[in-house]
């Protein structure tokens, strides 16, 4: 690519920061927005809350003024997990997530799209997960968080056809990242302790057997030099990815089942 203005959320770890890193040196203006900074940044960091829409106007404002209003690329990759059943979640627990996975999101989309709009070019990619095709157990509101996301996505690249935007989401399988640390995590019933416990272990160990962050990158790096997006990337282990073409593909109940003996169930 040309040298392009990149911003990324989610910038101080994982696939953030790994991404704002190589863009860096690879030649790009990168901003990363996070609420901190961990001292392994090369690229400018802008202190953001994500959730807090008055401060993610007066980071892009910042941005805007010092590249002239130009943003080539947004990455949505700030997000946080959430464990727990349906039943014992409370409200606090859920605005935290949502906060992050879908009003982040939408405040960053709201202060970049008039300006792409106006350069008649730009991309947005929002990181979501594969978790979003499927109501998983004990992962329901995160799996929820990111499906929203999915179809706001679908309806903003309808609503912005012809314009040379370019909107997509990402849609990851297990990463090797430190998403354990800060996933919500809600208060859980006796009925539902020893099959969530079982569940947890699992969940850790597929996280820490993900898919390396570097190797996200040429699969990224290809997107952002493609045209006419499709408006879902699935990225990560074959199994995880074939997940999306089985739930299409079988009985309902037959992918339930599926679904219920993987995840230790039955």
């Amino acid at each position: 690519m040309q040298s392009k203005v990149i911003v990324i959320t989610g910038s101080s770890s994982g696939v953030g920061l790994t991404l704002a890193n190589y863009f860096h040196d690879k030649g790009h203006l990168v901003y990363g927005l996070s609420r901190t900074a961990k001292g392994q940044e090369k690229f400018k960091h802008i202190a953001t809350d994500v959730s807090d829409k008055e401060n993610v106007k007066r980071s892009f404002q910042q941005i805007f003024s010092e590249t002239n209003n130009q943003i080539d690329v947004l990455i949505n990759n700030a997000g946080i997990g959430m464990l727990g059943a349906v039943e014992d979640a409370s409200k606090a627990d859920i605005e935290k997530l949502l906060d992050v996975n879908v009003y982040g999101p939408i405040y960053t989309i709201q202060e970049v799209l008039p300006t792409m709009r106006s350069q008649k070019s730009g991309y947005i990619l929002n990181v979501s997960s594969i978790a979003s095709n499927n109501g998983l157990p004990f992962r329901g509101y995160y799996s929820a968080s990111k499906a929203m996301i999915d179809r706001l996505i679908e309806s903003a690249r309808l609503e912005n056809r012809h314009t040379g935007v370019e909107i997509a989401t990402l849609n990851f399988g297990d990463i090797k990242t430190n998403i354990a640390e800060g996933r919500v995590k809600t208060f859980v019933s006796k009925f539902y302790q020893k099959r969530y416990d079982a569940m947890v272990a699992d969940i850790d160990h597929e996280v820490q057997d993900g898919t390396p962050t570097e190797d996200l990158i040429p699969i990224i790096e290809n997107i952002l030099a493609q045209k006419n997006l499709k408006p879902h990337y699935y990225i990560g282990k074959s199994m995880q990815k074939f997940s999306v073409t089985l739930k299409n593909i079988l009985p309902q109940k037959m992918f339930e089942n599926i679904i219920a003996k993987y995840s230790k169930l039955d």
